[in-house]
């Protein structure tokens, strides 16, 4: 069994037409994994950078744990490698890089986010999008599901 990166649930391996692009079936829900591998597919980088960058894709209000425990799972599938960066004179710090095989699974990932954004280019023409203030906020969301 692999860990499906889509589901974040093990699923049965497949062959792929493809042996370059693994086999990927279902939509992703974990955003952090191809978003890490991506970071990390540029530069090797420490957990807390790594957050930082998060935010700068758009990530708001993200829980360090999280990606820490993700990072962990991504290195335990042997998506990731870490080693200890102790050049600075503080505290050794994780410095983790992206493996062959966690390239492959971002290829995985790039071809099925370009497949969502296809039919979400579909989608959203056919949608009006509401005015800036017609739109609720999250509070006022769940204010009126508790109320219902």
């Amino acid at each position: 069994m692999t860990r499906s990166y889509w589901h974040n649930a093990p699923m049965s391996t497949q062959k792929s037409d493809n042996p370059s692009v693994p086999d990927v079936n279902g939509q992703p829900r974990n955003w952090l994994q191809p978003f890490l591998l991506l970071s990390l597919d540029q530069w090797q980088s420490h957990g807390y950078e790594l957050i930082r960058r998060l935010t700068l894709f758009g990530f708001e209000a993200i829980d360090p744990g999280s990606v820490y425990r993700t990072l962990r799972q991504l290195e335990k599938d042997g998506l990731l490698e870490s080693d200890w960066d102790t050049t600075n004179g503080g505290p050794a710090r994780r410095r983790y890089s992206v493996t062959e095989a966690g390239r492959l699974t971002l290829t995985g990932w790039a071809h099925a986010l370009r497949g969502d954004q296809h039919m979400l280019e579909e989608v959203f023409p056919q949608y009006p999008a509401p005015a800036e203030d017609e739109v609720p906020s999250a509070d006022a969301a769940r204010a009126s599901d508790t109320t219902s």
